[in-house]
């Protein structure tokens, strides 16, 4: 292994570690900041024949498992414990404009906020109701950041197990 390639490989994983650090801060792009890292590597150092082609396969598909993990784990949760999907649309889109205007956390608080108002005026300013649902997808969220996480590592780990087998 090259001087350069030492060095556009520790540039990638620390890159890769960003995203991993992502799964947790919202500002962040996780998983698929480590797929554009792979990406970059391979299109600088090489794809090494058939092992950086099965490599990036694989981190595709986990990039995009990790997305359907973030757009909809939550949200089921907060389904499952009795959100509308009024409720739901409102946390989208305060999570959305939370993130805009009050980054790192103002996401979460937007959506847990948005999930709340509605839930509580649809179900007759039930406080206890609405507190159920926002609970529900604070779980829902929690495990999606878990699963991201783990989704994460696991690219970050194939990514590793390319380097190394390209060194061979």
């Amino acid at each position: 292994m090259s001087d350069a390639t030492l060095i556009l490989g520790s540039i990638t994983f620390a890159v890769m570690l960003v995203g991993l650090a992502g799964v947790v801060l919202p500002v962040i792009p996780d998983v698929w900041l480590i797929w554009l890292a792979a990406l970059g590597y391979g299109l600088l150092a090489g794809f090494s024949g058939w092992i950086g082609g099965v490599a990036m396969v694989l981190l595709t598909a986990l990039g995009v498992a990790g997305v359907a993990v973030d757009l909809v784990v939550g949200h089921a949760a907060a389904k499952q414990g009795g959100a509308s999907w009024q409720a739901i649309a409102a946390s989208i889109i305060l999570g959305l404009v939370g993130l805009l205007y009050f980054p790192p956390l103002g996401s979460l608080a937007g959506a847990f906020l948005g999930l709340f108002i509605v839930e509580y005026f649809l179900r007759g300013r039930n406080v206890r109701q609405a507190w159920t649902a926002v609970k529900s997808y604070a779980a829902g969220c929690g495990w999606s950041m878990a699963l991201r996480g783990a989704i994460a590592v696991l690219m970050i780990a194939i990514w590793l197990a390319w380097v190394w087998l390209a060194a061979l």
